[in-house]
């Protein structure tokens, strides 16, 4: 269970009401009778889909806190994971709901920075060598030639008297970066964070156990100027005296936020991280390192560096230790970035023969890998925004209010709307979910023609296909007046449905050449790998519906989750794991569809809705 305001997360027990779950907690909840459910005042916010309030809860909240999502404590049983906040919301916050969790395979420890507890003999008549000679002597054969950091020698007199000589080594790839008292020796940490577009995650992660600590999560406040990567080079270019700067400085308050929140939920200070993993999108990175992004924009859409970077977390202005290392994932080209990366890592894709696996990471430029060990091919599609939420008439990203989902139930319409509020609009999952169901009841044809069924049949879906005034378009009535959250009737418009048809044509070419190319057909993919926010919370059967991804056996989809963390994760906690993420660059055969000859006709090709229903 995931505690808002203050981002805690709780293993729970299922079937114990919130209250139970939070008795023992530093969490306070207001309440008058010791949970017994005669107060209502212990009030919390579910954010999570939930059923229908008990007869009890309703009988002491108001059908307006209802609406909102707003429960009690005491009454409200746990059922499945949950994320609640426990101060009730005013109308000018938002929620916002943010991918932080990944299936990591299982890996063998060696992390990037290590600690080794060590007995350094004192200095003697007998044995004149010097500190740093002595700590060599200690760690054995293996370190004779050990590099040690300035920072870690200004200080390393008075540390190793102030320990008698008995105390932690800190060691990154042949060098000392610190050493400390002995029972420091325990306490070994590192940060991951993955850059996206439209969110940030951080984790604090533990190198003894490899178990996350921590997790917290904001949106990028880059996003002000602009919910893409386009226009935030574009910014750049506008800007060409400081705009790189600022959006550096925009990024690194953002990493610093999440690092001082990491921090104190895992109760250390920021001298005792020594590593950082980051993975993103080749932009982001640019960014991340205060390199010009231009050159990603413009044709030939090259960066300025692709291979992995290792530098101090202090060169690119990260509060942590002043010789804790930063490392940046690789990545291919200017739209295949440490992002996709990491996402092939944690798939395991590139580590088998036996199997073909199709990768799909939705956003604006859906990132697309298709193969093996033996050969890995990638693309990139433009796929536009319609995925996210953008261009569509009432459409927003994944926040409060949210339509996530959508089903025919009881011969009406029902959706799932996160925060569990009246909706405001559809996000991506919403959407395909929507166009899904009309196409599966004939009101949207396969040339995406959204218009009433040609049976002549009439019940709650039909009577929602709302012909325009002067107009023979029609579209699609979700939401009236009285059941959105701002008294404004929410539509799917015929431009919705052909703003899905164009991303979901353009992914699904890409998906096309990349099999042409691999001279293999879709019966051949072994597994589909879906990431990101989308890719796990889409329904896999509607994505199928409307052409989004091949129709395959549904058995075959393994949605990943924050896969690009997961990767960056699998990085910080094996040597093995970093050097094959620059295995995998060199694996990877990266296809340009703006420039192959078949994308035209492929993408006009896959333009239509599929025919056939699959329910």
């Amino acid at each position: 269970m995931n505690v808002l305001p203050a981002d805690i997360w709780l293993r729970v027990k299922r079937g114990v009401t919130l209250w139970e779950a939070l008795e023992n907690t530093d969490i306070e909840l207001e309440g008058e009778c010791g949970g017994l459910g005669k107060c209502g005042k212990c009030k919390i916010r579910v954010i999570t889909a939930i059923g229908p309030p008990t007869a009890e809860t309703a009988e002491l909240l108001t059908p307006e806190e209802l609406d909102k999502g707003i429960r009690l404590a005491c009454r409200t049983k746990i059922k499945k994971d949950l994320v609640i906040r426990t101060e009730v919301l005013n109308n000018e916050v938002e929620l916002f709901q943010i991918l932080k969790y990944g299936e990591m395979p299982i890996i063998e420890l060696d992390p990037l920075v290590d600690k080794r507890s060590v007995s350094v003999a004192p200095p003697s008549l007998q044995n004149v060598l010097s500190d740093v000679d002595r700590i060599r002597e200690a760690l054995g054969p293996e370190y004779q030639n050990l590099k040690i950091s300035h920072h870690c020698l200004a200080s390393l007199y008075g540390d190793l008297r102030a320990t008698n000589f008995d105390g932690t080594a800190v060691l990154h790839d042949g060098c000392l970066l610190a050493w400390e008292p002995a029972k420091m020796a325990a306490r070994r940490y590192g940060l991951i964070f993955d850059l996206g577009t439209s969110t940030l995650v951080g984790k604090l992660v533990s190198l003894l156990e490899g178990q996350e600590v921590a997790v917290v999560s904001r949106l990028n406040s880059q996003s002000k100027h602009g919910t893409n990567v386009i226009s935030r080079i574009q910014y750049v270019k506008e800007h060409s005296k400081d705009g790189l700067s600022h959006m550096r400085r925009l990024l690194m308050e953002d990493i610093n936020t999440l690092t001082h929140r990491l921090l104190e939920v895992g109760r250390l200070v920021a001298e005792e991280i020594f590593v950082v993993v980051t993975a993103g999108n080749t932009t982001m990175q640019h960014f991340l390192l205060g390199l010009n992004p231009t050159g990603i924009a413009e044709a030939p859409f090259a960066p300025v560096i692709t291979e992995a970077v290792v530098v101090r977390a202090q060169d690119v202005g990260l509060h942590l230790h002043p010789d804790a290392m930063l490392y940046v994932m690789p990545s291919k080209s200017g739209y295949i970035g440490g992002d996709l990366i990491g996402f092939m890592l944690a798939s395991g894709a590139a580590d088998r023969e036996d199997r073909l696996a199709l990768g799909l990471d939705f956003g604006t430029n859906g990132e697309i890998f298709l193969g093996n060990r033996r050969r890995m091919l990638t693309c990139s599609a433009a796929a536009g925004p319609a995925l996210e939420g953008a261009r569509i008439t009432r459409g927003m990203i994944g926040k409060a209010g949210a339509i996530e989902g959508v089903r025919l139930e009881d011969n009406d319409l029902r959706y799932q709307v996160i925060g569990n509020i009246k909706p405001k609009g559809l996000c991506g999952s919403g959407l395909v979910d929507l166009v899904a169901l009309l196409l599966h009841h004939g009101l949207v044809d396969s040339e995406g023609l959204l218009r009433p069924s040609q049976e002549g049949q009439v019940n709650a879906m039909e009577s929602r296909v709302i012909k325009r005034k002067g107009s023979e378009v029609h579209d699609f009535l979700v939401a009236s007046s009285r059941e959105s959250f701002d008294g404004r009737e929410i539509y799917l418009t015929q431009d919705d449905v052909r703003e899905l048809q164009l991303a979901k044509g353009a992914i699904a070419a890409g998906v096309k050449i990349l099999i042409k190319t691999m001279g293999v057909d879709i019966g051949d993919i072994d597994v589909i790998y879906l990431a990101g926010a989308l890719g796990n919370y889409i329904n896999p059967y509607s994505a199928m519906r409307v052409g989004l991804i091949p129709r395959l056996d549904p058995e075959k989809i393994t949605p990943l989750g924050n896969a690009a963390s997961t990767g960056a994760k699998m990085a910080l906690l094996s040597r093995r794991c970093w050097e094959k993420s620059a295995e995998i660059t060199h694996l990877v055969k990266h296809v340009e569809l703006s420039s192959h000859p078949d994308f035209f006709h492929y993408f006009i090709e896959e333009m239509n809705y599929p025919g056939e229903n699959l329910w």
